[in-house]
């Protein structure tokens, strides 16, 4: 999948779609409402989105959601139960831009459905949150960053750092030589500039700058807290940026995190989320910030991640 703005923890990748809604209509199949077609059909559509490298099938997968959607609305929890439900909204307005018109449609229709008890609680509030968001991202990327040379900065100090995140070819030690490097303009910028806004350098570079600091020293991190959070007060910064860099410094003091932004290496050398402040009630507080289920981002996150709890492969 091809990333548009990535949500990860520590130093690994952060995952989102960018789908193509101009594509060729096709035939679908009629989904009986009381039995588990939909709810089936809604996870194939799911893994597709999620596991796809073709731009096609990524395409088709999409179109499809939406053509579900227009024609049968949005699926009920009697029908398919909590999960298919939730996804079939993540599906709708996680992974890709909408039409205007469609997405207000959806909005209304979940707001109506999560009121009747027809559709995850979180599904609606995450709905909301993440449209939201997605419009003051649109209108700030729409106007001319008030410092092109900081974004510009931004974006060539991260495309070394994510370069050295790749699954392929991953180097643990070149990985923490490009931090190294980086640490003292990253360090810089804070320093001159506070946290970038959006007005500032736009959202994608706002975004990045925030996953470097991930990847940097916990003073950083804790440091750019008060700043960041008046920027999400603003609407002048991801909410999810904000929940990675509180969630972190969480960490670096040894106490539970809040978001669920944060998987760990664990003995078994595999990543596992780390230990959670009242778990039971994550997914509705990483719903009002327009984030994605903690059960489904912690899936994305182990399927996308390069070997970071892996011990460097031995040199022949």
């Amino acid at each position: 999948m091809r990333s548009h703005k990535r949500e990860t923890s520590d130093a690994l990748l952060i995952l989102s779609l960018a789908l193509c809604l101009a594509v060729p209509t096709r035939a679908i199949p009629a989904l009986g409402a009381n039995d588990d077609d939909l709810a089936q059909r809604i996870e194939t559509l799911l893994n597709t989105l999620l596991t796809t490298t073709d731009d096609k099938e990524e395409a088709a997968a999409k179109a499809e959601v939406l053509e579900i959607f227009t024609r049968e609305g949005l699926p009920k929890l009697s029908e398919v139960g909590d999960k298919a439900a939730y996804d079939f909204v993540f599906l709708l307005v996680g992974t890709g831009e909408l039409d205007p018109g469609v997405q207000i449609r959806v909005f209304e229709k979940a707001r109506e459905a999560a009121a009747r008890g027809e559709l995850p609680a979180d599904a609606a509030v995450f709905c909301e949150a993440h449209m939201r968001l997605e419009k003051a991202k649109k209108a700030a990327a729409a106007r001319t960053p008030s410092n092109p040379e900081l974004r510009d900065e931004i974006e060539n100090l991260v495309k070394s750092d994510q370069a050295a995140r790749q699954q392929e070819g991953f180097d643990p030690k070149k990985m923490e030589e490009v931090d190294k490097r980086n640490a003292v303009p990253l360090l810089a910028v804070f320093q001159r500039y506070g946290v970038p806004t959006y007005d500032m350098v736009g959202p994608q570079a706002a975004g990045d700058f925030v996953i470097m600091v991930q990847h940097h020293s916990a003073e950083l991190r804790k440091a750019i807290l008060p700043g960041l959070n008046a920027n999400v007060a603003a609407e002048q910064a991801d909410p999810d940026s904000y929940a990675l860099v509180f969630d972190r410094s969480r960490r670096d003091e040894g106490r539970k995190q809040f978001y669920g932004t944060q998987l760990e290496c664990g003995l078994d050398r595999q990543l596992h989320e780390a230990p959670l402040e009242d778990e039971a009630h994550v997914n509705q507080r990483r719903a009002q910030f327009g984030l994605m289920r903690m059960e489904l981002y912690a899936r994305l996150v182990k399927e996308m991640s390069p070997p970071v709890c892996q011990p460097p492969a031995a040199k022949p």
